[in-house]
């Protein structure tokens, strides 16, 4: 496996705990904007259910342009996905996630598309200490685990 493999990566509470987040856009814009002064967002309306996502674009280290978005399935259950991603930018996301704006370290799961297509339902948690570097590891754990 290359070291810079991308993958979309998704990010959401535990399925028990569904609105344990209290996810709002306003709010998450605000979190995303002082984390990462650059950062472009940009509600967009959808046909379904009349309901919207939150399109973003944010700096990171090693790519200036990390693309995602941000979805309320329900209310206050947010899902933060992002786009052709390497483990070492997604990190970087995941990591603001669990320390700045998610209410509580444990609440954060993961999975990837490659794990999600040929239907695997399982649940990756992200390890609730530890720097970036700690959070890129289990995402590229993740990622050869699914292939």
């Amino acid at each position: 496996m290359s070291n810079d493999r991308r993958a979309t990566f998704l990010f959401y509470p535990p399925t028990d705990r569904a609105n344990a987040w209290h996810m709002t856009f306003d709010g998450f814009r605000t979190s995303l904007e002082r984390a990462f002064p650059d950062a472009f967002t940009r509600l967009i309306p959808t046909s379904f259910r009349g309901d919207s996502y939150l399109e973003f674009e944010v700096a990171t280290p090693n790519n200036p342009g990390l693309r995602g978005i941000a979805t309320l399935p329900v209310k206050e259950c947010g899902c933060i996905t992002l786009t052709e991603a390497s483990p070492t930018d997604a990190a970087h996301i995941a990591h603001w996630l669990r320390d700045t704006f998610i209410p509580s370290p444990d609440l954060i799961r993961f999975s990837s598309e490659a794990a999600l297509e040929p239907g695997d339902e399982s649940h990756w948690e992200l390890p609730i200490t530890g720097d970036t570097t700690a959070v890129e590891a289990i995402l590229r754990e993740h990622l050869e685990a699914v292939g």
